[in-house]
């Protein structure tokens, strides 16, 4: 039976700030269809579009640097820990951590804020000609500490393996990319791309490293980056109470790390229960729903603490 507790100030602050970005990406990526002058002057030249660009300032920002590099820091902060421990002789096999790639550690926020000004439709994905592109580009660079962070583990005796949703046949590309930038283990064997089933579900890779190594930490953006228990057919409000009790309360921010990205990931079509099938209409539905149950004028759930 899963055990609710209570949390820490600094953790419902740290939840706080993920549900919060989680929400702006929620209301940016299901807008209906349209033109640009049912919005007024806009970025894109249509409102599907345009409801991702408050997202992508977001990951531009100053608020996101500072989160990223927090982030970062707090992983070195554990890093050390787990070397404690495995100076105490805690673990017995060779100790790794793995790590997502795209706003994990490095950006591809350049490749979204050409993909909404571009006159091709296109809905968060799925990752076209444009995206790889992209990644050649000095445009894309590493997030703000993560070379050092790896580098610094590597010198350390810890390997690193790289797990991503790329597609099957971009394993080349994302080693030179990684080589560019400067990480380490960035060779064949350290990196997993997406499986030629196309599933997006990261189990069976990090079970790939869990045979031969003691994985010490996860990053990611995405809580699919971690688990697959956070299933998107559970709806939001079930993932975010699940998010809130033991065991997972004991892993974010120690071996979970967590990244900002206001842009993509499976919080947006969780709101709509993983149905590939619902249209915008059904879609609007389902955040107006999700939007009742948490508003405070909600006054049949919500009561008042203070009255003048």
């Amino acid at each position: 039976m899963i055990k609710t507790i209570t949390l820490p100030k600094s953790l419902q602050v740290a939840l706080a700030v993920f549900i919060s970005f989680s929400f702006i990406c929620v209301g940016c990526a299901t807008a209906p269809a349209g033109n640009a002058k049912d919005i007024g002057p806009s970025v894109a030249d249509n409102a599907r579009k345009e409801s991702y660009v408050n997202g992508i300032i977001y990951q531009l920002s100053a608020e996101v640097k500072g989160l990223q590099m927090q982030a970062y820091k707090l992983a070195r902060i554990r890093l050390e820990d787990r070397l404690q421990e495995q100076a105490q002789g805690k673990y017995s096999k060779p100790l790794a951590i793995v790590t997502d790639l795209d706003e994990t550690i490095l950006s591809d926020t350049m490749y979204l804020a050409d993909a909404v000004q571009r006159p091709e439709s296109w809905d968060n994905g799925p990752f076209d000609k444009y995206y790889y592109a992209g990644l050649s580009s000095v445009a894309c660079k590493a997030i703000p500490g993560a070379v050092d962070f790896f580098n610094y583990a590597s010198s350390k005796g810890i390997e690193i393996f790289y797990i991503t949703n790329r597609d099957p046949d971009k394993g080349e590309l994302t080693v030179k990319q990684l080589q560019y930038l400067g990480f380490p283990n960035a060779d064949k064997d350290h990196i997993q791309v997406k499986l030629q089933d196309g599933s997006s579900n990261k189990t069976q890779r990090r079970n790939n490293v869990l045979k031969d190594h003691d994985v010490i930490m996860y990053l990611g953006d995405n809580i699919g980056d971690f688990t697959g228990d956070f299933k998107t057919d559970l709806g939001p409000v079930k993932r975010t109470e699940l998010a809130l009790q033991a065991p997972y309360t004991d892993f974010w921010g120690d071996k979970w790390i967590v990244f900002p990205n206001a842009t993509y990931g499976n919080y947006v079509s969780a709101v709509w229960y993983g149905d590939k099938k619902a249209d915008a209409a059904k879609r609007v539905e389902y955040i107006k729903q999700l939007f009742d149950s948490v508003k405070f004028t909600n006054t049949e759930k919500f009561g008042t603490w203070y009255k003048e």
